[in-house]
């Protein structure tokens, strides 16, 4: 059962990651609370499109720094693990020492998709995930979506004869459907 306090927290991060609207695509939106004894310390949300993440600036908007290794973080999608036109925020919560990190949804990017859950907990991170999961899906919706595609299209295998798939399931080409072969 989840803690009544996840969800109070959560439903605040789902809150702020609305604010990234219209400026982060085609990245998700994210937002992210710090709390520290059932106090939020720190609050921030992926503002701008190649800019911080939310996680960064929920860390950035922090007073008392000090706090951060008792603190809970509450994000809406799993923290990054890799490095694009920001460094990842999972490498940066296990620098700031957090003690948890609640998620409400795994990150599909297959750039991500779990390894950024597996860093915290290799760090000794305690880590909670599905908290309000399907409002963060909702949320994330049309992120979601482009990377359900995006993994469709890998598994498309060109041939001379056009494209086939290397399984049952469905190929997209030229934003065409091509039927189960």
């Amino acid at each position: 059962m989840t803690n009544p306090a996840d969800l109070i927290f959560m439903r605040r991060a789902l809150q702020l990651a609305e604010n990234g609207r219209g400026a982060v695509s085609p990245n998700p939106l994210v937002g992210c609370v710090i709390v520290c004894d059932n106090k939020i310390i720190g609050e921030g949300w992926h503002r701008q499109y190649g800019q911080a993440h939310a996680e960064v600036n929920a860390v950035a908007a922090v007073i008392t720094p000090e706090l951060l290794p008792q603190s809970t973080v509450y994000v809406n999608l799993e923290p990054c693990s890799h490095f694009g036109k920001t460094p990842p925020c999972a490498d940066m919560l296990i620098a700031q020492r957090v003690r948890s990190v609640v998620i409400a949804n795994e990150d599909p990017n297959p750039l991500v998709n779990k390894r950024g859950i597996e860093k915290l907990r290799q760090a000794g991170i305690e880590v909670t995930t599905d908290v309000l999961v399907d409002e963060g899906a909702w949320l994330n919706r049309r992120f979601f979506t482009s990377m359900i595609r995006i993994k469709v299209d890998k598994q498309c295998i060109r041939t001379p004869a056009g494209p086939s798939v290397a399984h049952a399931g469905r190929c997209r080409a030229g934003g065409q459907q091509h039927g189960d072969v």
